[in-house]
């Protein structure tokens, strides 16, 4: 089995690399159209677009900076956001608090059931 790189009909990579088997009877690797046997990458780095250029069997980037900073996602939290998880996180913790209490309350009302029972029973 090795990995192979597939791209469009444009020469864009796909993004998901394709494991390839060899054939069954001739143990040989039957390349499709559409894929190279290489990542895209160049100097062992990933690339945000890459195009595969037949002629000269390499990836290029086609990615340009206003491409990259389309893609990039905005780092500084939504102070909306924020105070929705600031209230939710204050409302679990009272939930959770108040369903100790209420496992605490039902563990010494077993504890009186239990003595109450032995109580009647006479031991």
């Amino acid at each position: 089995m090795k990995l192979i790189f597939p791209y469009d009909n444009d020469n864009i990579y796909t993004g998901t690399p394709i494991e390839l088997y060899p054939d069954s009877e001739t143990g040989d690797y039957m390349m499709p159209p559409n894929a190279a046997d290489f990542p895209p990458e160049i100097n062992g780095e990933g690339m945000w677009r890459p195009f595969f250029d037949e002629e000269k069997q390499e990836w290029v980037e086609t990615a340009d900076e206003a491409y990259k900073d389309s893609l990039k996602k905005d780092t500084a939290p939504d102070p909306n956001q924020l105070a929705g998880l600031g209230g939710q996180l204050a409302n679990e913790k009272l939930a959770r608090k108040a369903a100790e209490q209420a496992q605490q309350s039902l563990g010494r009302q077993l504890a009186s059931l239990k003595l109450e029972f032995l109580n009647v029973k006479g031991e």
